[in-house]
């Protein structure tokens, strides 16, 4: 297909970028046109973030040519980059929490008054007004800090940020990653909004579902290489996936059937007040049961009342049939039941630690002798055994786990648990932030835990991983969960209905 020149605001031409021991980038070419959304797709560590940093003046490329409206550049740093119409929306939030919006669009860059040293707020206040408009109608929100606002109206302001620099080329990282289903949708219309106007987004998301929602053309890569660009009608999900992972992943998500057992879990009459009512569920060996819901709806907090990281006002769980106090993490633990919380940096690893410490931390018991003296050696052979056995990829067991890709920081959390012989898992958000292949790698550990006889709870927001993976699938609205479908009986539309309350 041929493009005229003038609907090319972008060019890249075999940009190579190499770092000590590493090409990152190796002959990567693509065209940005005018008004267009651009995907741009693959797995962790196929180049995307490198090729985005360039762009957006972070990193330098070592080879190759960057032409912004036909003309060859050199993109320095950031400020270049938005002096060029590039402005960059990356997934961790930018924004200054305590400052207003009008502040945070302007941090850096206030007007100032003609002669003189005040700040012409009117003026600053007026123009964030305009750009607000364009996506809500009122602008009440102007006058607070951002952080008392919503995900959803972070991100608005960041794009807000991003077009007041009179952006021609927005870049979007994983711009959905903090937000609930419908705020997705809202974020959509924004960005379809954005296109209408003639700016060109270039998005990147782990959640392809997404791309064939709202893009023109995706841009594959793997390796930090080329792989293909194709219109959205000429692909579907099965042929993008085999062509970032370069081989074929078909039903990737779909439990094996494995013999179910006895109740491993169960959990009665729950109750938090305010937040959890009456929630009823079991669980048994060899079964994955998912719960599904808004966000909001309960399902991080049903997982921590279970394990005890929240207070809860009555209830009663059973592990094996034995009725357990739980009262926190640790009685968790010693009762068998382990929690990959969705927040793993925060909350699932100590990511300043080795891989061999988080492995081992939860049951530290095991490998200290006359409890005070570490065994190393021991610690070492475990943590390379589970390395081994589950495919974690890390340079040493002594990397820290900040380091690691998220798929393989979800993989240590993973080993950490396996190591205290839990007989239950519960994830919560399990393939959150982490790419395809990545995705299936888990989804086998998964299924291997459940074919030794172990039980898994299952929250995620994914509702087609939640209907190829769960045997049962139990829905919570407002704190209560109002449905259970059997794995036949799910469907999406089904969920959805009782999720957001149709079924009152």
């Amino acid at each position: 297909m041929i493009v005229e020149d003038d609907q090319v605001l972008i060019s890249l031409t075999g940009i190579t970028k190499e770092f000590p021991g590493v090409k990152a980038l190796e002959g990567v070419s693509l065209e940005i046109r005018k008004g267009e959304v651009l995907a741009l797709v693959g797995e962790n560590g196929a180049g995307k973030s490198t090729l985005i940093k360039i762009l957006s003046g972070l990193y330098q490329k070592t080879s190759g040519e960057i032409r912004v409206n036909g003309k060859v550049v050199e993109i320095k740093d950031t400020k270049h980059a938005q002096e060029l119409g590039i402005s960059t929306i990356f997934q961790e939030p930018t924004l200054a929490p305590e400052l207003t919006a009008v502040q945070n669009l302007y941090l850096g860059r206030e007007i100032v008054m003609t002669g003189l040293r005040s700040m012409d707020e009117k003026t600053m206040y007026e123009e964030t007004e305009k750009l607000y408009r364009k996506f809500f109608s009122t602008v009440e929100d102007l006058h607070v800090p951002v952080k008392e606002l919503g995900a959803l109206k972070n991100r608005v302001i960041e794009i807000a940020k991003a077009i007041s620099f009179k952006a021609s080329v927005v870049i979007m990282d994983e711009p959905t990653a903090q937000l609930a289903d419908h705020e997705r949708e809202v974020l959509f219309d924004f960005i379809r909004t954005l296109k209408e106007q003639g700016v060109s987004i270039i998005y990147v998301s782990h959640h392809l579902r997404e791309l064939f929602l709202l893009a023109d053309r995706m841009h594959v890569m793997r390796d930090g290489k080329n792989v293909a660009t194709v219109n959205k009608s000429e692909t579907n999900i099965d042929q993008l996936v085999s062509m970032m992972v370069g081989r074929e992943v078909s039903n990737y998500i779909v439990k094996k059937e494995v013999p179910v057992g006895e109740e491993v879990l169960r959990v009665t009459d729950l109750n938090r007040q305010g937040i959890l009512k009456n929630i009823n569920f079991n669980l048994r060996k060899g079964e994955i049961v998912g719960i599904a819901g808004l966000a909001g709806s309960g399902r991080t907090e049903t997982l921590r009342a279970v394990v005890g990281a929240d207070p809860i006002n009555s209830g009663n769980v059973e592990v094996g049939g034995k009725s357990c106090k739980i009262k926190s993490p640790k009685d968790a633990i010693k009762a068998g039941i382990g929690l990959l919380p969705e927040n793993r940096k925060m909350h699932g690893a100590l990511i300043d630690l080795s891989v061999s410490h988080n492995i081992t931390m939860a049951a530290m018991d095991r490998i200290i002798a006359n409890k005070l003296v570490l065994k190393k050696k021991k610690e070492s052979h475990i943590a390379e055994d589970y390395v081994q056995r589950l495919g974690i990829k890390t340079p040493t067991i002594h990397q820290k786990v900040r380091f690691l890709s998220g798929g393989n920081q979800q993989k240590v959390i993973l080993a950490k648990w396996l190591f205290t012989e839990s007989k239950v898992l519960i994830f919560d958000e399990p393939t959150q932030g982490i790419d395809v292949g990545a995705k299936v790698e888990v989804y086998n550990l998964i299924a291997e835990f459940v074919q030794n006889g172990g039980g898994v709870l299952l929250v995620s927001s994914e509702l087609p991983e939640l209907m190829g993976l769960c045997d049962r699938i139990y829905v919570i609205h407002k704190g209560e969960f109002v449905k259970e479908f059997s794995r036949e009986e799910a469907t999406e539309e089904n969920i959805m209905m009782y999720a957001s309350g149709g079924h009152t």
